[in-house]
């Protein structure tokens, strides 16, 4: 059978309007290249399933090659009625075009069969079902996380209780309390609040900040995700971001609250399916350092280029506990402060000690008495 001849680069071979620069696909059979219209293909699953896959849309094959390929074994059906939705006109049998997206944006198995070779899809299904794994251990492990929290809550109030009784004996003349059994109490809470914070940053193990990227209206932060992971050279797809958004109330345009929102851009919290993934993206920044919006390629990107960070992403306790020690080692000339694993690190110059800080109260262990003067 001879072979089909190649169409003009920029022409649909369905409908011959011109093709766009990039959304389009091309057969790996016959050649011809479609817009996605035509093939029935959203724009969604072209970006996520396709775009940042060269591999894969180098397999396509489109309907009519398809419906050419020989099935010896299939039993006679009755002739179907051509899809209403489908711009091409198949001469064989109808094919129905179909989206590997549901309604919720999740991928079903046995509709990407079709489109993807049996060992590219074997992998693909193995990771698939890796993920949900993981997925499902990790939601297990945050409701083992909420239920420990929610006790050790219980055991403060408890305690904050007892020690509002014993100070209100003390007031009332009842005589002197039992200062070592206060005391102790008080260790006691001060120690739970340090577990329950210390849990809450487990919670975040999957999670990463990016600071300073610039805001723009109508920003796909899934997208911006993919992009910026993709710049430092981690392979990411859309299935292992679980959620991406930025945080805080969005500024409105001319108001007080948001006249500085271009120089300060609000911060996107990005939870991803495995901590693997996390890991990585944080190792690559840090080789990368001080990353910049040049030829990101998004929409809205100013110009010049500017600078933008990812971190682990920390509680408000954490956060706050890092910018105060931050704020001491540059008075008394520390030279590093940094965090790893939700945990934060201090170490006055290269061949010295490390010094963890868990609490505001460790400062002074850490950094002396000198500690105590810096202004909070």
């Amino acid at each position: 059978m001879p072979t089909k001849p190649k169409p003009a680069s920029d022409d649909c071979a369905s409908c011959k309007k011109t093709l766009p620069k990039s959304a389009f696909m091309r057969c790996s059979q016959c050649k011809a290249a479609y817009d996605l219209e035509c093939i029935n293909l959203s724009s969604q699953r072209f970006y996520s399933f396709y775009k940042l896959d060269k591999k894969r849309r180098d397999a396509w094959i489109c309907p009519e090659c398809k419906n050419k390929t020989a099935k010896s074994s299939t039993p006679i059906r009755p002739v179907l009625s051509p899809d209403p939705n489908c711009n091409i006109t198949l001469r064989v049998k109808s094919v129905t075009p179909t989206d590997a997206y549901s309604d919720d944006g999740t991928l079903h198995e046995d509709e990407l069969k079709e489109d993807v070779p049996d060992s590219e899809m074997k992998m693909f299904l193995e990771e698939m079902r890796a993920v949900r794994t993981e997925m499902s251990m990790f939601r297990s492990a945050i409701s083992d996380l909420t239920s420990t929290i929610k006790s050790l809550n219980s055991r403060l109030d408890s305690l904050e209780s007892r020690v509002d009784v014993l100070e209100a004996s003390a007031g009332a003349g009842s005589g002197e309390p039992d200062r070592s059994m206060v005391s102790k109490l008080e260790e006691t809470i001060s120690q739970l609040k340090l577990d329950i914070e210390e849990r809450e940053q487990e919670a975040l193990a999957n999670d990463i900040e990016i600071a300073s990227f610039p805001e723009t209206p109508n920003e796909n932060s899934t997208h911006i995700m993919l992009t910026v992971a993709k710049k430092l050279g981690v392979e990411l797809v859309e299935g292992d971001v679980v959620s991406a958004q930025r945080m805080g109330a969005q500024r409105v345009p001319g108001s007080t609250a948001g006249a500085g929102a271009a120089a300060r851009p609000r911060p996107i919290a990005v939870r991803l399916a495995r901590r693997s993934q996390r890991d990585a993206l944080l190792q690559a920044a840090r080789v990368r350092r001080r990353l910049t919006t040049e030829d990101i390629g998004l929409p809205g990107t100013p110009n010049p280029p500017r600078h933008f960070f990812v971190n682990e992403r920390l509680t408000r306790h954490h956060r706050q506990l890092f910018q105060r020690t931050r704020e001491v080692a540059k008075t008394l000339d520390w030279k590093y402060v940094w965090t790893r694993d939700g945990k934060i690190f201090a170490r006055q110059e290269n061949g010295k000690a490390r010094h963890r800080v868990r609490a505001e109260s460790d400062l002074p262990r850490v950094f002396g008495d000198g500690a105590v003067g810096v202004a909070k």
